[in-house]
């Protein structure tokens, strides 16, 4: 079978693996579409794990199940990359993606391929059968999206809140419509590129290019943001983020910068207003769950995202419009 194989320092190449095979409880699974994240392209992340099959937010068609497998051949569906083992105390605490088994359970050899094997405990926790109506390309956005409602979730996005997205990246422009799925009550996007600010307007935004807190809370009806959520790893934004938020109000870091990565923060910025700063990492199952709802009843239209979809053959094109930003979301099929 074909692969993608990342081989470090930003190369990346077609190679030929053995086709996997599935153990008890496990399924094979031939990749329809797979989704391109931003860590995909962090080259300090990946260099370390290198060679790696790149490709997280895979669709396919189970074509070969275990003895025992849940899930039978035939079966569209999504599956997620990491799952927890819902007993240890950070899952008993919610906080499922700090899960050691999290870390551990992963597909293999990686979504970027023709056919991958998913572990027994990723079958039995997260692989979902699709809806007939959900298009392969819009299903790949399940975990990307069910990243973006842990997020806001964790922030406590909700029915009449207000919400700045610092960065209208496709990201962030997930951010935008879940958050107004959510029922907040205005959702404004900072962006420089004009592109991506028609993009955050189209998806229900109010669009500013610079992150000046008067221009938001205008753009909020005259309130401050009560979620910051900075979908963009620019020190600047990050820094600027801490002063859009209002008294009492969540500056969410979406995006990380490279490790030993110094950001210069303002701290009095939100001492006194009891700001909290937080991250998000990644995504569980319930998260997953919630995401496919959305995408499944049209909330949140993922199809209408998706910029590229490049063949598996030219995946170094789609590595190259996604690093460029000439592309909002690539998506490789085989």
């Amino acid at each position: 079978m074909r692969a993608a194989v990342y081989r470090g320092s930003g190369l990346i190449a077609i190679e030929e693996l053995p086709d996997p095979a599935p153990g008890p409880g496990e399924i094979v699974v031939r990749m329809r579409a797979c989704g391109l994240c931003g860590s995909d392209l962090m080259d300090w992340y990946q260099d370390p794990r290198a060679p790696v099959v790149l490709g997280h937010e895979p669709v396919g068609e189970v074509v070969a199940a275990g003895p025992g497998a849940a899930v039978a051949p035939g079966t569209r569906v999504f599956v997620h990359h990491h799952v927890p083992c819902f007993t240890c105390r950070l899952c008993r605490a919610g906080r499922h993606t700090l899960c050691p088994t999290f870390r551990e359970t992963r597909i293999d050899p990686g979504g970027l391929a023709d056919l991958f094997r998913v572990p027994e405990p990723n079958v039995r926790a997260d692989v979902l059968p699709l809806p007939d109506g959900l298009s392969d390309v819009a299903a790949t956005l399940v975990e990307p999206l069910a990243c973006v409602l842990r997020g806001q979730r964790q922030a406590g996005v909700g029915p009449g809140c207000r919400v700045c997205v610092v960065g209208a990246g496709a990201m962030g422009i997930l951010e935008i419509r879940a958050a107004l799925a959510a029922g907040a009550a205005g959702v404004a996007a900072v962006e420089p590129r004009a592109e991506r600010r028609a993009l955050a307007a189209a998806a229900g935004a109010a669009v500013l290019e610079r992150a000046d807190p008067d221009a938001v809370r205008e753009a909020l009806g005259g309130e401050p943001a009560d979620v910051v959520v900075v979908c963009t790893s620019s020190r600047a934004a990050i820094a600027g983020s801490l002063h859009l938020a209002a008294p009492g109000g969540v500056v969410q870091l979406f995006a990380p910068t490279p490790p030993g990565e110094l950001v210069g923060l303002d701290l009095g910025a939100i001492f006194f207003r009891e700001v909290t700063l937080q991250s998000t990492y990644s995504a569980g199952p319930f998260d997953t769950r919630d995401a496919l709802d959305l995408l499944r009843s049209g909330a949140v239209d993922g199809d209408a995202l998706v910029s590229h979809v490049v063949p598996l053959d030219g995946v170094g094109e789609a590595v190259r419009l996604a690093r460029s930003g000439e592309a909002l979301k690539v998506v490789v099929v085989p």
